[in-house]
């Protein structure tokens, strides 16, 4: 099984903020969890930070992900598009979609760690929080 990382879980595990879901806090600190990290993710963690709308530095978020060897980045590529849901707003659209790139490449389930309703809702690929 693979976990996509949305925003709010990556931003709120790294900085042990206790509003990140139980079973996302059990997934991310468990080392075995093989986890992807789409490049939108990383965009929006630059973008609330260079706004000091969280705690952390982009720097430090980048560190954190570069000494994971179970962290992988899934780059935001010309092939995902073809994955694009219609039905949700463009940030939200690129996480599902990697989600949906990630369940296609290895033949294996996906799970997107998510606490954003409208992804959860969607019904487009599974999601816990």
């Amino acid at each position: 099984m693979w976990y996509v990382v949305d925003t709010h879980a990556l931003i709120w595990f790294l900085t042990g903020d206790p509003r990140l879901g139980i079973e996302s806090k059990r997934v991310l600190s468990d080392p075995k969890s093989r986890l992807i990290i789409p490049t939108i993710v990383l965009a929006e963690a630059k973008h609330i930070s260079d706004r000091k709308r969280v705690a952390i530095s982009f720097d430090a978020i980048m560190r954190a992900i570069g000494s994971s060897a179970r962290i992988t980045v899934l780059p935001l590529d010309i092939f995902l598009l073809a994955y694009l849901p219609a039905e949700l707003d463009i940030h939200d659209s690129l996480i599902v979609a990697s989600a949906r790139n990630v369940r296609e490449m290895f033949s294996d389930e996906v799970v997107i760690l998510t606490k954003d309703e409208a992804i959860s809702n969607s019904g487009l690929i599974k999601t816990t929080w």
